[in-house]
């Protein structure tokens, strides 16, 4: 006998289901999945589908904008969140300078505290929403990082964290520079 069964049983569908008395022949479900290709194949190429390169998060470039943004967006949550902390003491600035308290922090790591803690989930926010200002927050919390990490006003780890921000501002400008060239060029077809 060269029919094949289809394994009904390990797809957990009910036993009335597994014991069919009509089983399915191999030339039958072959066919069926040509068949299953080729509607779907011609659907897509112009029959009112999806085109064919179709991704629900857009052209590569696009795609690779969105991972980014979903990646920086998880980080300056953390961020926001771990510099929050330094309001009870707990935080980054008062954990690895001579700062026991938010109040004996100086008042720059005071402001870069209550940006971070503000900035960084407003950041966040926006960047899963790939909202405009999620992008503006991302270039504000970068540069002000940088320049308060590599000017000194941040402490020890400042310069550290400013030369992360600026790999961080960099790749944004090169993503969103992509995604917008790809953007021209498709609509320029």
């Amino acid at each position: 006998d060269r029919r094949l069964i289809m394994p009904l049983a390990m797809t957990g569908a009910p036993s009335r289901f597994v014991t069919s008395s009509r089983p399915l022949h191999c030339s039958r479900v072959l066919r069926l999945m040509v068949k299953a290709k080729a509607s779907s194949s011609s659907s897509n190429s112009g029959g009112g589908g999806e085109p064919e390169d179709y991704h629900p998060w857009g052209s590569p470039p696009q795609r690779d904008l969105k991972k980014f943004r979903r990646i920086i967006a998880a980080l300056y949550l953390i961020g926001g969140t771990g510099h929050a902390l330094d309001f009870i003491g707990k935080g980054p600035f008062t954990t690895m300078g001579d700062a026991t308290t938010f109040a004996a922090l100086t008042p720059t790591q005071q402001l870069a505290t209550v940006l971070w803690a503000t900035l960084g989930p407003a950041a966040s926010l926006g960047l899963t929403g790939d909202k405009a200002w999620g992008d503006a927050a991302l270039v504000a919390v970068a540069i002000l990082d940088a320049v308060g990490g590599f000017s000194g006003a941040l402490g020890e780890a400042g310069t550290s964290a400013g030369a992360a921000q600026v790999a961080a501002l960099a790749a944004y400008v090169y993503f969103a520079r992509r995604a917008r060239e790809d953007d021209e060029k498709q609509n320029n077809q």
